[in-house]
């Protein structure tokens, strides 16, 4: 739906351009007379120009981006009034239309009127712009690098996440770090489906954005696994925080392992106590990968053994019977 409403205003605006860009020099035409190609400052028809075909492109980006609403209404309605005006300087360049006093008066509205739009429009965006930083605070920390953005959750990726471990660690702050890993995902997407399976990512993402606090990040590791940092964070806390997380996947239809750390110089080997934040950061993500294949394969010993009790348990009823 918000993909065809997009479509359709993006087909209007080119529309209306196009009406615009061949009516006006008609009107013109026939109503004033075209000035002598000697008399034509080709300076201005250039700058004036390139005015009106950076405007436009400007509107294009802004009815292709942005989705509905008031702010990108204005946004819209300055940029083209904008446009409008830089087309009618450009015309005023070819054309003498001083024997048209309505055009005149005309040529000079769309200009600063389209200035005065865009710019509520722009203020209305910065007030926009806070709510959503606010709202993205979890996943981004204000550093934002779409190329590092994971393009199915919108979370930001391993590289980033190392970007910002590594700034945390410089600046000597306590932290504390969480790894969550989705159990049997690959079950899930051969039962539901590749399909179902992102959809399940994307929402776990969402989920895990909104229970996080403000100053904390979620990050996307890999496949169906995240990774947060805790800022300010005291093992109470964070351990606490890996139970709800833990608990509260469950209200998904599936389980995860959740496993965390305090970094500290007792988590690091004695031998690596003078490591780089770059190369200490490494060593955390390492030690908690590690910590979620031992609780994964204890799960899975312990799962195993659960089935041959319960295996032998059916032979000697067997017998017995």
């Amino acid at each position: 739906m918000g993909t065809t409403a997009k479509s359709l205003r993006l087909a209007c605006v080119y529309g209306l351009s196009l009406l615009i860009i061949f009516i006006v020099p008609l009107y013109l035409w026939q109503s004033s007379t075209a000035k002598p190609i000697a008399e034509v400052d080709w300076l201005d028809v250039a700058t004036e120009g390139a005015l009106f075909v950076l405007g436009m492109c400007w509107l294009m980006v802004i009815v292709s981006v942005r989705p509905s609403g008031r702010v990108t209404n204005l946004l819209i309605a300055g940029l083209s009034s904008y446009c409008l005006g830089c087309y009618l300087d450009l015309l005023d360049e070819i054309f003498i239309v001083k024997t048209l006093p309505i055009y005149n008066w005309f040529e000079k509205m769309p200009t600063p009127v389209g200035l005065l739009v865009l710019t509520g429009g722009l203020w209305l965006w910065r007030d926009e712009q806070t709510v959503v930083n606010r709202q993205l605070q979890t996943r981004e920390q204000f550093h934002r690098e779409h190329q590092l953005t994971d393009s199915l959750t919108l979370l930001n990726d391993a590289k980033a996440f190392e970007h910002h471990l590594v700034k945390q660690l410089s600046q000597n702050q306590t932290f504390g770090l969480l790894m969550l890993d989705v159990d049997n995902f690959h079950q899930y997407n051969k039962i539901k489906g590749v399909e179902e399976g992102d959809r399940l990512l994307s929402q776990l993402a969402l989920w895990l954005s909104s229970t996080l606090r403000n100053q904390d990040l979620v990050c996307r590791y890999a496949g169906d696994r995240f990774v947060i940092l805790l800022r300010g964070a005291i093992p109470p806390l964070v351990s606490v925080m890996a139970e709800q997380l833990q608990q509260g996947i469950k209200g998904f239809n599936c389980s995860a392992t959740v496993v965390w750390t305090l970094p500290s110089p007792k988590v690091l080997p004695q031998q690596e106590s003078k490591l780089t934040a770059k190369e200490e950061a490494a060593v955390l993500l390492q030690l908690l990968n590690q910590k979620i294949s031992q609780q994964k394969e204890k799960r899975m010993s312990i799962t195993v053994a659960q089935n041959s009790f319960n295996a032998l348990d059916k032979s000697a009823l067997s017998e017995l019977n």
